[in-house]
């Protein structure tokens, strides 16, 4: 059904049954706040949609309720205004009220926001379970609130298995205070339940919001398969057990504070990640492992434990910092934690190893370490040198066949600009990467 208007629109989603389909009209919707408050069948989802996408310009006032079940929401655009309360997007219509097994795709939000600067928002809250954030372009946030968040409370369903992917999340300016990610699974209150959110495939191109790109506080997610290019910030296993950082491509580019992966709780697991030309240190390091907090809050840094850090490239990086954040308060170092089958390898800078607390709980096995001058750390790592080759991937190997089963994965294939985001709407002028001159 074909709509013009904000009556029509109102009319027809009072009607809904499982299979219908809202069109809205080509143009600008002004102040428009969309209910789509529905229930639709697996093989009949309800959707809402653009007559031709990009076409359709929500301004102004405008923002987007969904409840329900199996509804999709897709081709829109936001831009030109600001949502007027804490979220533009919500799955959820109400306190009692949310989604699920449902969609938001090829949707567009451009520098939407509101002209008091001090305000804060989310782009989008995820609640419910079984929902799915996929090829849409988020891009140009410029003032307070993480632009994805995963909300979960004890109200709400906390084993998500919510689906983030294949989504381009452009560059956002430093926020210069914390509450500038790019996406929150979760919060401290309820970190200690498993949330099992995927995000996956997606690209973060300049994400400078805050030292946390992804700010995981909830257990047994996994991250896998993102690019990151010139990003000022990490990775961080913030709060929450048994979460997983795989198969991952930065590329700092050598821009300050462009950093990895952090690492701090229990049972977290980085693998086959490749890092190369992370200029950041401390928490911004390639990769992170802080010191947490005796009988912690949950607030503050539970003590990495059980830490895997397997078959990862670190290439031309400033540091990889072992107890980040120690002090008085953070006094407890990593245990049981182990470093297998990375490979580091800087051609110009020295050691990247830099130790703020004791290391005696990291095991070191089968790594091998390429650098100029001498080790800063008494660990047990192989030092030789290593040449290296791009490959078709946009990787760098080492050409010795011997160092095969170091690092990352010759099969790891990293997400291309192109594959995220939608095709009819412009993204903004790209950051080069390393080899494509």
């Amino acid at each position: 059904m074909l709509v013009h208007d904000q009556q029509e629109y109102a009319a027809a989603a009072k009607l809904l049954a499982p299979g219908d389909r809202i069109v809205l009209a080509n143009g600008e919707w002004r102040d428009f706040a969309v209910r789509l408050s529905a229930t639709g069948q697996a093989d009949k989802p309800i959707t809402l949609t653009a007559e031709t996408p990009g076409k359709v310009i929500l301004t102004g006032r405008s923002s987007l309720r969904m409840a329900g079940n199996w509804l999709v929401v897709s081709d829109l655009v936001f831009r030109d205004g600001h949502g007027g309360d804490e979220e533009l997007i919500a799955f959820r219509d109400g306190a009692k009220r949310w989604a699920e097994n449902s969609r938001l795709t090829g949707v567009v939000v451009d520098g939407y926001g509101p002209p008091d600067a001090a305000r804060t928002d989310h782009w989008v809250s995820l609640y419910g379970r079984n929902n799915r954030v996929d090829h849409s372009h988020f891009a140009g946030k410029a003032h307070g609130g993480a632009m994805l968040v995963v909300v979960r409370a004890a109200n709400l369903p906390l084993e998500n298995h919510h689906r983030i992917d294949h989504n381009y999340f452009g560059p956002r300016p430093p926020l210069g205070e914390n509450g500038g990610e790019t996406i929150r699974i979760g919060t401290s209150q309820e970190s200690q339940s498993d949330s099992f959110t995927v995000v996956e495939d997606n690209f973060f191109e300049r994400c400078d919001g805050e030292a946390e790109i992804v700010s995981i506080k909830s257990g047994a997610n996994i991250l896998r398969r993102n690019t990151v290019v010139e990003s000022q910030g990490a990775f961080v296993m913030r709060h929450g057990h048994g979460n997983r950082i795989e198969d991952n491509v930065f590329f700092g580019n050598g821009v300050k504070r462009t950093g990895g992966i952090r690492v701090i709780n229990r049972r977290q697991i980085v693998r086959n990640n490749y890092l190369e030309g992370l200029a950041g240190e401390g928490p911004y390091s390639a990769i992170s492992l802080m010191n947490g907090v005796p009988n912690s809050p949950l607030n503050r840094y539970a003590q990495v434990e059980d830490a895997l850090i397997a078959r990862n490239s670190v290439i031309d990086a400033a540091a990889v910092t072992l107890g980040n954040g120690a002090n008085e308060e953070l006094s407890l170092p990593p245990i049981s934690t182990r470093f297998v089958d990375n490979l580091f390898v800087n051609a110009k800078r020295g050691d990247p190893f830099v130790a703020k607390a004791d290391i005696a709980g990291i095991a070191f096995a089968g790594n091998v370490m390429s650098v100029p001058g001498p080790a800063a750390l008494p660990v047990a790592m192989a030092r030789r040198t290593v040449t290296l080759a791009r490959a078709a991937n946009g990787l760098l190997y080492p050409t010795d066949p011997a160092l095969a089963k170091l690092g990352v994965d010759r099969t790891l294939k990293p997400i291309a600009r192109e594959e995220t985001g939608v095709s009819w709407y412009a993204k903004p002028a790209a950051s080069p990467l390393p080899g494509s001159h």
